[in-house]
């Protein structure tokens, strides 16, 4: 009989950057859900996100997955784009809504809105403190987890009624009477 492949290269799947991926994604599954949010994986690896958030209110986040123990200086970089063949490109808001970093060995989390990349290719995150003279720009997404619940979206949608309904006040109310009809809103 002959030796059986494991199709993951000579490490045998360890250490491989795809597994790390995977370890990555399951281990923001694991933090999403024990925060008492659904989060769900798309088939097939063809989108820009790994992963959906349902922050309820109807509305699904979709969020890429990245770890890192790349040191830089007395912090560390994330590769905050995706790869062709020949270039690297930033993610767009339109393709993603956050960027979840996980700093391997740590257990620290950053959640990043992709708006707050600005186009930029590479971040910089230094969970230990800063270089002389850096701003440290992220530092305020470091376990920002209520950016995906929707605790501040939440707020400006209205305050919830008893029976499950929504309380909306102002001209945001009306327009949703005159959709709905009367009696119903």
């Amino acid at each position: 009989m002959g030796k059986r492949k494991s199709g993951r290269g000579k490490s045998g799947g360890r250490g491989h950057s795809k597994d790390r991926g995977d370890l990555a994604e399951m281990q923001f599954m694991v933090a999403v859900s024990s925060r008492g949010l659904v989060v769900a994986k798309p088939y097939g690896d063809n989108e820009k996100y790994d992963l959906i958030v349902d922050a309820g209110w109807r509305r699904l986040w979709r969020v890429q997955v990245k770890s890192t123990a790349a040191r830089h200086h007395r912090g560390f970089a994330v590769r905050a784009s995706w790869r062709t063949s020949h270039h690297q490109i930033s993610y767009k808001p339109s393709q993603v809504d956050f960027i979840a970093v996980t700093i391997v060995g740590e257990g620290i989390w950053y959640v990043i809105p992709v708006r707050a990349l600005a186009g930029r290719l590479t971040i910089h995150l230094y969970p230990f403190g800063s270089r002389r003279g850096s701003r440290n720009g992220f530092e305020k997404y470091r376990g920002a987890w209520d950016l995906l619940s929707g605790g501040k979206a939440v707020a400006r949608r209205g305050r919830r009624r008893r029976g499950g309904g929504v309380a909306v006040a102002g001209k945001r109310a009306r327009r949703v009477r005159s959709r709905i009809g009367p009696g119903r809103g």
